[in-house]
């Protein structure tokens, strides 16, 4: 199969459309799958840089050589610092706002399967503003301590802090609740 992409590679070198197309239908499946993952299942975003992921292979695939690498990894490298440039453009937003935040559906899985989306939203509510906000970037979307203190303005040292104290809060709230248990 390697041989076969090579020429597929080639002929798409040579402004062959139908073999750039051929190898977006062999690739693009798994690049997407790629994004969708580090997305958290974000359909629509993996779907956008997916797309764009293709379009930068398509406008350097004239540089690509085969040497020790092969076409795959060339494009997962594309992928993988596209995927980087999207995260640290999404981090300067300052706030999360909980009806934008579409990562609270992976935080069922991480806290056990026993929440649901609104009784998890309903809980971080019920949360300090700062810790709602500390425990979304930490928690749910996976920031480490340095990028959310970056991202909020704050000294890791008091993310940490309310990292622990949004927990604990977020734990008394859940625990409360009837429908969480």
């Amino acid at each position: 199969m390697v041989s076969d992409i090579q020429v597929l590679v080639q002929r798409a070198q040579a402004n062959d459309r139908a073999a750039f197309g051929e190898l977006y239908e062999l690739f693009c499946p798994k690049i997407y799958s790629y994004m969708s993952y580090h997305l958290n299942g974000r359909s629509e975003a993996a779907e956008d840089l997916t797309e764009e992921v293709f379009m930068k292979a398509l406008q350097s695939l004239g540089s690509f050589q085969f040497r020790d690498v092969p076409f795959s990894s060339w494009l997962y490298r594309i992928a993988h610092n596209h995927l980087i440039d999207h995260i640290r453009a999404t981090k300067k937003q300052q706030s999360v706002a909980l009806e934008d935040a579409e990562h609270l559906l992976f935080a069922r899985d991480r806290l056990d399967g026993r929440l649901d989306r609104q009784t998890l939203t309903t809980a971080l509510s019920k949360i300090t503003g700062e810790q709602r906000q500390i425990v979304i970037m930490r928690i749910i979307q996976g920031l480490s301590i340095t990028e959310t203190a970056k991202a909020v303005g704050k000294s890791e040292d008091s993310v940490k802090q309310l990292q622990s104290r949004g927990l604990k809060a977020l734990k008394r709230v859940l625990e409360s609740e009837p429908a969480a248990r």
